[in-house]
């Protein structure tokens, strides 16, 4: 719980800048996502991934579902140098579409790749990949059948 209350106060000073440029850059669509610390945040998640995770929750019923992480840390526990780890950047855009590369260490280094679509004029995050230690990719995860 503490571990929340830092990240909270780390990213919050970050978030007011972020929440007011994420319709326009998706960086700092990342960013705030960060921010918000929380995977139930679905405001920044795309139609089709926000259809998904709320398949996942619906079909757990209140226990765990195909996820069993935090997929934004890429574990179930955060450090508490989490934060100050955490780099964003851009790596692809074009029109509609772009990827941001997230960099931590969180029990390890850690890397994923963020897939963004633009929906309504705003970048929204369409899928997740991790590319380091256990890969995996987030709409795969959510599209599989319940464990």
């Amino acid at each position: 719980m503490r571990r929340r209350a830092i990240l909270a106060l780390a990213f919050g000073l970050l978030a007011g800048p972020a929440f007011a440029q994420s319709a326009t850059d998706p960086v700092e669509t990342v960013r705030a996502f960060y921010a918000a610390d929380d995977i139930n945040a679905v405001r920044f998640y795309a139609k089709r991934l926000r259809t998904l995770y709320a398949r996942d929750q619906r079909e757990a019923k209140g226990e765990v579902g195909r996820l069993g992480f935090a997929f934004h840390v890429n574990g179930q526990d955060t450090e508490p140098s989490f934060a100050a780890s955490l780099a964003l950047a851009p790596l692809s855009s074009e029109g509609d579409r772009a990827e941001v590369r997230a960099t931590f260490r969180n029990g390890g280094p850690q890397e994923l790749r963020y897939s963004l679509v633009r929906e309504a004029g705003a970048w929204k995050i369409a899928n997740v990949r991790s590319l380091k230690g256990e890969t995996w990719d987030l709409v795969a995860l959510l599209s599989a059948p319940l464990p």
